[in-house]
């Protein structure tokens, strides 16, 4: 069993204009496409990183902080020598006309968003803590959840901070007080027994931004959960249509009743999740093969591993970030 912390992860910061409400449109650039173009103040930094063999990929500028301005670049380097090289991301700041990197990161490939609310809410103040936050995505080339996680960073006194690293479905303000939750998917269970990706359970965690951090707040939102044990249901009735003597016909059936345990868990009833869990498992098998697997599954979630884990996320715990 992995989780997606135990993947490495990569990010990127982006940055956004102060004096503005909404982020500029990132530019972006194919390999005949023109490098985006800065402003004079950078020219000479960025030119300087082009001759070492950096292109010029995607740009935001911004000023972060108090005192300086900033561009937020992503560059791709052609035939590198070392294939976690190929991309490299840097935010460069400028402070009484000088320019120097901040920060760089070269794993993997990164990437702003572009589409959507996380494009939208880019460069904004998601958290109402005063200071707008910077979202990135990056990606190993897996196709997995953990493989491509979603990062938020902020920058105070020079430095990019990590605020949040995770496999992150969407941002939405669930309780109407202007500020939007993180909806991240539970990917503790990405990899389950044998289930196929397409069935791997899956269930939502909220994070909330509390105390200068983003702790477990999944219990503040019922009515959230309430909707997604009646999407769950829906699925389980359509996949246990499709279930035949088979020993892989039940994959999503499975998938989905393990989901529902977990959502019942987010929510705050552990015991409703498990009780629903047996029921669940103990129905519609359609051959001992598929019986003997869940019953193993129901052992698991009472006694064995994935109890273990389950009790290792609690309420009110910060999000890990490494």
């Amino acid at each position: 069993m992995r989780s997606w912390m135990l993947i490495p992860i990569v990010g990127l910061v982006a940055a956004v204009s102060a004096q503005t409400a909404q982020p500029r449109p990132v530019e972006q650039i194919s390999k005949s496409s023109p490098a985006p173009r800065v402003s004079s103040q950078f020219e000479a930094e960025v030119s300087h990183l082009n001759t070492g063999g950096l292109k010029l990929k995607e740009t935001l500028e911004a000023s972060l902080e108090a005192g300086g301005t900033h561009l937020a670049a992503i560059f791709q380097r052609e035939k590198p020598a070392n294939p976690s090289e190929g991309f490299e991301f840097r935010i460069i700041e400028n402070v009484s006309g000088v320019s120097k990197t901040i920060f760089r990161r070269t794993e993997f490939v990164f990437s702003f968003p572009t589409q959507g609310e996380l494009a939208r809410l880019n460069g904004t103040d998601i958290n109402g803590d005063g200071i707008k936050e910077i979202i990135v995505q990056s990606s190993s080339g897996g196709n997995c959840w953990s493989c491509n996680p979603t990062e938020i960073y902020q920058v105070r006194n020079h430095k990019a901070q990590l605020i949040a690293a995770c496999p992150l479905q969407r941002l939405a303000d669930l309780n109407g007080d202007g500020i939007a939750e993180l909806l991240v998917i539970d990917a503790r269970w990405e990899v389950y027994g044998d289930l196929s990706h397409a069935a791997a359970p899956s269930a939502t965690i909220i994070y909330a931004w509390q105390g200068g951090r983003y702790v477990n707040a999944s219990r503040d939102f019922p009515a959230f959960y309430k909707s997604e044990v009646e999407r769950l249901r829906t699925e389980l009735t359509e996949a246990s249509a499709g279930i035949t003597a088979d020993e892989f016909s039940d994959e999503s059936y499975v998938g989905r009743a393990i989901a529902l345990a977990l959502t019942y868990v987010h929510m705050g009833d552990p015991e409703r999740g498990l009780k629903e869990l047996a029921t669940l498992m103990n129905s519609n098998a359609r051959s001992d093969a598929q019986a003997k697997k869940r019953a193993t599954i129901i052992e698991d979630f009472r006694k064995g591993e994935s109890a273990k884990t389950l009790r290792e996320l609690k309420y009110g715990d910060p999000m890990q970030l490494q």
